[in-house]
């Protein structure tokens, strides 16, 4: 316990972890200014969208009216220009509706959605592609079931669909690179300084110091985790207050699905956190190895690097169950759940955690003074 109490002390009182933690806040206040400032861009942007539409069934109309002039009794060529037309008039009512009248406007888009589908059927060509014409007609049932609006996916500014924005960037590399910004040399410093020959001179059992430095590292994680979510939290309320049952969509077997924001975030931060605690492990092993910070860094960036290799090629099913670094990069894992579910990696990453630590204080307790 006394071992626990002086590693930890080490970190926290460090100036590396007060400056992380100010970065940390600085980011996520960037972060919600970008989305503020990037506002009128998403009204830009959905009037890009649905005018290059317009402009598509503008150019299919003069050509089927062209046709129809050449050949009049082309029934087939008559049926696609009138549902085309019907698709053109739905485009106009689309951009005449401002988009805070969110409700007005998914009847009208999913008609236009389901027109062209039934378009693509009789042979029409379409530059909406039928998988994202059946997303984007499940996705809006969704909202209007719920009565949830829609919010943009990158600039949101809603708390809980921003606090979604910043828990995504924290799993996708965010945590891996603070953690070993705040960790990477606390077991490798003691051999660059020699203090390690006088915590071997002490009293204590050896396996106590690997013991220490692990879980306090792990406080230290989770530590960092709570800033995170305080700052998010803190800066989101300058923003739109929003609903935590937003719908997220996923892929489940092969069929469209749906989680909740809240749901998605939990999920993302315990696998996320998982990955994060055998990490720590890793790191105890390889500074034990090498005894150098860069090098035991190099070493466990390879390992990641080649684990998140693994992971992309292989896809069966059962590799999910035994695969340890399936979640380095979870978002996929958490969006497509095709004969697997979020959860599977968890128990093989606490088992190779256990063995690494094993291996930590094996180690260290073998060890000798130089």
């Amino acid at each position: 316990m006394m071992q626990f109490a002086f590693e930890l002390r080490k970190v926290i009182f460090s100036k590396k972890l007060l400056y992380v933690y100010l970065f940390i806040f600085l980011g996520v206040a960037l972060l919600f200014i970008r989305n503020v400032t990037f506002q009128p861009y998403i009204e830009k942007e959905e009037n890009e969208r649905i005018g290059a539409l317009i402009q598509q069934s503008q150019s299919l109309n003069r050509m089927y009216t062209a046709a129809l002039e050449n050949n009049p009794d082309d029934e087939e060529t008559n049926k696609l220009r009138l549902i085309n037309s019907s698709m053109l008039t739905k485009l106009y009512e689309i951009r005449a509706i401002d988009m805070e009248k969110w409700k007005n406007k998914l009847p009208i888009e999913n008609a236009f959605l389901e027109e062209t589908l039934h378009f693509k059927e009789q042979g029409g060509e379409y530059d909406l592609p039928v998988g994202e014409i059946n997303k984007m007609l499940a996705k809006n049932h969704k909202h209007l079931s719920e009565n949830v609006k829609p919010r943009h996916a990158t600039y949101g500014i809603a708390l809980p669909n921003f606090l979604k924005l910043v828990v995504d960037l924290f799993m996708n590399f965010g945590a891996i690179i603070i953690l070993v910004i705040l960790i990477g040399e606390i077991m490798t410093s003691e051999f660059e300084t020699h203090s390690i020959n006088f915590l071997y001179t002490q009293p204590v059992n050896k396996g106590n110091i690997i013991t220490g430095k692990f879980f306090s590292s792990i406080l230290v994680y989770f530590l960092t985790v709570i800033v995170l979510l305080t700052a998010t939290v803190l800066v989101g309320l300058f923003g739109f207050k929003g609903k935590y049952h937003y719908p997220i969509m996923i892929e489940r077997n092969g069929e469209i699905d749906f989680i909740t924001i809240v749901q998605y975030v939990g999920q993302g931060l315990t696998v996320i956190s998982v990955t994060a605690i055998m990490v720590i492990a890793l790191l105890l092993v390889y500074s034990l190895l090498f005894k150098h910070t860069l090098s035991t860094i190099f070493a466990l960036l390879a390992t990641l690097v080649a684990g998140y290799g693994l992971s992309a090629f292989i896809k069966w099913p059962f590799f999910f169950w035994l695969n340890p670094f399936q979640y380095l990069l979870p978002e996929e894992r958490l969006l497509v759940r095709n004969g697997t579910d979020w959860y599977q990696g968890i128990p093989v990453i606490l088992l190779v955690t256990v063995v690494l630590f094993f291996i930590a204080r094996m180690k260290i307790e073998t060890s000798r003074v130089n």
